[in-house]
């Protein structure tokens, strides 16, 4: 039997429809392990910062005055980091129960709505985080010499590094029907 020829047409369509998103996949993975590594960095920066003040603390009654700020600077560059990749495994707070209750077209039509409210909001932080950086980036922190540009950074760089995993997420939602979490 003759298959009609959109058939073919639809199933290259297809093919390059899954190339793309396994790229999109690929790149969102990449970017993962990479933020991976740093938090890994800030992390072990952090720990050693915070025993090492510990101990010239009370050990030795002197102490570095400007650990706590870094200390500080180092937590938010971490919060922000891991935020990615907890939105990438799942790890972030989602209410889906009224959601599972509704037919699966409508449960599509809500996840995607509730992607696309997700994915503006994570532009509107990354905008909204370079037009603070303008505005913070003569000042310069309390105890560091440095400008206070370096710890808003996190801001706009975190949003985009989640934009960057809802991608892939809101595809692999929207072709399963089901939240957009790796479990999904």
């Amino acid at each position: 039997m003759h298959r009609p020829a959109f058939s073919v047409v639809h199933r290259r369509s297809l093919r390059r429809e899954h190339i793309v998103l396994a790229s999109v996949e690929r790149f969102a993975a990449r970017v993962a392990h990479w933020t991976g590594i740093a938090v890994i960095g800030f992390v072990t920066a952090f720990t050693t910062l915070v025993c090492f003040s510990v101990i010239l603390r009370y050990g030795f009654s002197q102490g570095f005055p400007w650990s706590e700020e870094l200390g500080r600077y180092l937590m938010i560059w971490m919060g922000f980091l891991a935020a990615s990749i907890a939105l990438r495994k799942g790890g972030h707070v989602g209410i889906d129960m009224a959601r599972n209750l509704l037919p699966a077209t409508a449960r599509r039509i809500v996840t995607l709505a509730a992607s696309a409210a997700v994915f503006c909001f994570f532009l509107f932080v990354a905008y909204q985080g370079i037009v603070l950086l303008t505005l913070v980036r003569q000042k310069e922190s309390l105890v560091l010499p440095v400008s206070m540009f370096w710890p808003y950074l996190a801001i706009p760089v975190g949003a985009i590094l989640m934009l960057i995993q809802m991608v892939p997420l809101t595809a692999q939602a929207w072709k399963s029907g089901n939240s957009p979490s790796p479990e999904g």
